[in-house]
């Protein structure tokens, strides 16, 4: 290596193409070790990444690690090939965040966004040093994903169109068009759908082909275009499935476009001929005149979803690179109306100016290579929506939390509002967000102080970071509880199966309270040992931290090795048996929060002089036996559900509150007696 910053040039047949470089050498990224990372990096003299490789580094990146530790370098390296340095670019934690996109392996943790800032950093330094001038031209956004329904990418511009009745092709001189009768692949579908019975699916295709009738003999020709590869567009029209297979993974250089059509009037003029191109149809750009090839394209007979015509023609027509099409500059269809009459033919174009929704503008080099502009800082940029979702929820948990005498007077509404909450962090928390705390997070927080890490890696995941900093708050008030029973995705997946099995009647196993009492102890010993592990091997503490099984089941929602799976599997099934049976027994992490629980000021619980002698009702009630034969909550484990407060406020079960409801009403009656005698 030489030069400042270092660099080896690389040369090809004699003439320059690139210049390799370690990142190490340039920028001092940190990770959640504190290791500086270690990657050898090509960039070429276009500005796009020629590959990347991680040398050496210790890192607990959800799914780059084997569970001896090493780690699984072509699925995420491989992804920065091709790579265009000059786009802001973030690891993708959610389907529909950020500008541009490295797939960060099903969920990825802020190590693998570190990865990330480490390798495009250090490239646009080297780009900066080298004097590689770089055009910042426009270009399509191909990870942006926003689900729209049909009849608004047509209104928005996103699908053009163009309508032609019988009746304008006359006005146009075209007197005898060559239309059909139009009886083909399209019908058949639609046919199907219209005869498939009262189904929900069948009723909805039935209602949109109102508004969509293509058998109506005055309409020659109403066409749809669109391009397909962004995938706001592409996967609304196609569907994943379809998306997946013809568009996602091809050349990027490459446009696909989808032609859809209702109408008399046929696009394949010449169907009996299977080769060549399309004697109707052409793309036009400036002055570059594409034909389309029969040999790229491909029939499908119908659009995905309910909320699209029946169309009588739909396929995707595929342009080469080599044709050097622009889908950010203005485009047109050709389409060649034949008449019966040689002398009536007429050409009409379809424009397609592609919506700026959909075009990313690429910032300077300057701005982008500034080493002194932190990663954490555009992280919380790209993350802004999935913010206010966050504060929102934790605003109302609050409320619900802060008004508990409230809502625990009322039984049936507080479990209605603690199942849909639960649900809501399963499923946006944890399945879509990505947001579980683990206690790689924890330990990573504890031990701050010993490894000085970066802002940069403390603050990288905003969600983790707003999450960690309400549930530190949190011990004051409530303790460990409301983390564990409110806020944790895994935890809400054990008790939502928990009470689905209790509900279809499942026998659940009752632990005598000596063997509860001991196993309770379980959780604490574990974490003694990953915070062992901590200060002694980091590939060992990736090891070990597989006994929490939040990676498979939640961050990577199943998509693992079938061991990973099988031991997620297993504590879910106990939790059919007993509930919350990792939770209270195995989660290092709870015991971590039963630690910060001690915190808590005071016991915001009620309890009555009567509980535990003589009454045992609550004690028997309580789900995971946190309340003694006393009557006295064991608040270390205690995950607030609330059932003991709504036995405590009704006056029809808790029994001193029964007695005193029955002396009321007796007296009630006494005065109304003595009145009717007077």
């Amino acid at each position: 290596m030489e030069g400042d910053p270092p660099s080896v040039s690389v040369f090809e047949k004699g003439e320059l193409v690139g210049y390799l470089f370690v990142t190490k050498d340039i920028t001092s990224s940190k990770g959640y070790s504190s290791q500086t990372f270690d990657m050898l990096v090509s960039l070429k003299l276009d500005g796009k990444l020629a590959g990347a490789k991680i040398l050496k580094h210790n890192e607990p990146i959800i799914g780059m690690y084997t569970p001896e530790g090493e780690l699984i370098l072509p699925k995420f390296t491989s992804q920065y090939k091709g790579l265009d340095i000059r786009v802001p670019t973030k690891v993708n934690l959610l389907r529909t965040e950020g500008v541009g996109s490295i797939d960060g392996i099903s969920s990825a943790t802020v190590s693998a966004v570190l990865f990330n800032g480490a390798i495009l950093r250090a490239a646009r330094i080297i780009a900066l040093s080298k004097g590689i001038r770089l055009n910042d031209n426009p270009v399509v956004d191909i990870v942006n994903f926003k689900e729209t329904i049909f009849t608004q990418l047509v209104s928005d511009g996103s699908i053009s169109r163009l309508t032609l009745t019988m009746e304008d092709l006359r006005k146009d001189g075209i007197n005898k068009p060559k239309v059909t009768n139009r009886s083909g692949v399209a019908d058949i579908y639609r046919y199907k759908a219209l005869f498939a019975g009262n189904t929900p699916v069948a009723a909805k295709q039935k209602e949109v082909k109102k508004g969509y009738e293509d058998t109506e003999r005055n309409l020659a020709l109403d066409l749809y275009l669109a391009p397909v590869v962004t995938p706001t567009i592409g996967r609304n029209l196609l569907g994943d499935k379809w998306y997946d297979i013809f568009i996602a993974g091809r050349d990027p250089n490459e446009t696909t476009i989808v032609i859809a059509t209702l109408g008399r009037y046929p696009l394949d003029g010449e169907p009996h001929i299977a080769k060549g191109s399309f004697k109707r149809l052409a793309i036009v750009q400036e002055d570059k005149y594409i034909p389309l090839l029969k040999s790229n394209f491909r029939n499908l007979g119908f659009l995905h979803g309910e909320d699209k015509p029946f169309f009588a023609e739909a396929g995707l027509y595929r342009i080469p690179s080599k044709y050097s099409l622009d889908p950010v500059k203005p485009w047109s269809l050709e389409i060649l109306l034949e008449s019966k009459v040689p002398n009536e033919n007429k050409k009409y174009l379809v424009n397609y100016i592609l919506n700026n929704k959909y075009i990313i503008k690429p910032d300077g080099l300057k701005k982008l290579a500034d080493k002194d502009k932190p990663i954490w800082h555009s992280a919380w940029e790209n993350q802004k929506n999935n913010l206010i979702i966050m504060f929102l929820t934790l605003l109302i948990l609050t409320f619900a939390i802060v008004q508990m005498k409230t809502l625990s007077k009322f039984d049936n509404r507080r479990k209605i509002f603690r199942y849909l909450f639960l649900t809501w962090i399963l499923l946006w928390l944890g399945w879509i967000a990505g947001g579980q705390i683990t206690i790689i997070s924890v330990l990573m927080w504890l031990a701050a102080p010993i490894t000085k890490p970066s802002w940069n890696v403390l603050l990288s995941d905003p969600l983790l970071t707003v999450l960690m900093v309400y549930v530190i708050i949190s011990f004051i008030f409530w303790g460990r509880g409301l983390f564990c029973g409110w806020l944790c995705p895994f935890g809400s997946l054990q008790e939502l199966l928990g009470k689905i099995s209790q509900y279809l009647k499942v026998p659940q196993i009752k632990i005598p309270e000596r063997i509860n009492k001991n196993a309770l102890n379980v959780k604490y010993i574990l974490l003694l040992l990953l915070l062992f592990l901590s200060f002694y091997s980091t590939n060992l503490l990736n090891l070990g931290s597989e006994i929490e099984p939040f990676k498979t089941s939640i961050s990577m929602k199943f998509q693992r090795e079938w061991y990973f799976i099988l031991y997620s599997l297993s504590l879910l099934i106990m939790g059919l048996f007993i509930e919350r049976f990792f939770c209270r027994f195995i989660c290092p992490l709870g015991a971590f929060m039963v630690l910060g629980g001690k915190l808590r000021i005071k016991n915001p619980l009620k309890r009555r002089n009567e509980c535990g002698n003589p009454c045992k009702l609550c004690s028997n009630a309580c789900p995971i036996d946190a309340i003694d034969i006393k009557g006295n909550i064991n608040m270390n484990e205690c995950f607030y559900c609330l059932d003991c407060q709504s036995l405590y406020y009704n006056d029809h079960k808790c029994p001193p509150l029964v007695i005193k409801r029955k002396k009321i009403q007796s007296s009630y009656v006494d005065d109304k007696f003595e009145e009717s005698l007077a």
